[in-house]
């Protein structure tokens, strides 16, 4: 049960940043065409927002996923039973978390290729893609819900899909539980 009510607590807060993403997507692509809706999100608080969904993508992997020792491996193919193996390929996708995660090591290996660059951004919230020649970090894409670290991309929408589903899932083993523990 605990390691269940973490799984549903992990897909409550990607669920929350998810949505909050959304509302800022809605407020960028407003601000492109002109329009001020009144809301206000900054790249700082997308960043955020993104930084959640990666963590909560990674705590999910490592709670179903990842078992590195007897007992943790005995743990995830116990929550994989009880979820009916359930299959979560784009939560499970390494690319943009480890860089996220590792950005230092990413960094050093593109930072020495920067002579092929123009211009560096750090953070680039836009509707718009960067210019050509840009070296951008850290890229949310407000179009296609998007997060980027450098070259590598995950969409989000693919993400919350599978979250829903397993947020399905854990409330289905939940209910069959109680109803053996009041059998």
């Amino acid at each position: 049960m605990v390691f269940l009510t973490e799984l549903s607590i992990q897909c409550d807060l990607f669920l929350r940043s998810y949505n909050r993403l959304q509302t800022a997507s809605e407020h960028w692509i407003n601000i492109d065409n002109g329009i001020d809706d009144g809301t206000n999100f900054s790249p700082l608080e997308i960043l955020s927002e993104c930084t959640v969904c990666l963590s909560v993508m990674s705590a999910i992997n490592r709670l179903l996923f990842s078992g590195s020792t007897s007992k943790s491996k005995k743990r995830c193919q116990y929550l994989q039973e009880l979820l009916d193996e359930i299959c979560l390929d784009s939560i499970n996708s390494k690319k943009v978390r480890n860089s996220w995660e590792h950005n230092d090591e990413r960094m050093d290996k593109e930072l020495s290729n920067i002579n092929e660059y123009t211009s560096l951004s750090y953070i680039h919230v836009s509707v718009k893609p960067p210019k050509e020649n840009c070296c951008v970090l850290k890229r949310f894409d407000p179009v296609d819900l998007s997060i980027s670290f450098l070259s590598d991309k995950i969409q989000l929408e693919l993400c919350f899909n599978e979250i829903q589903f397993l947020k399905i899932k854990i409330d289905e083993v939940f209910i069959k539980l109680n109803e053996f523990k009041n059998a």
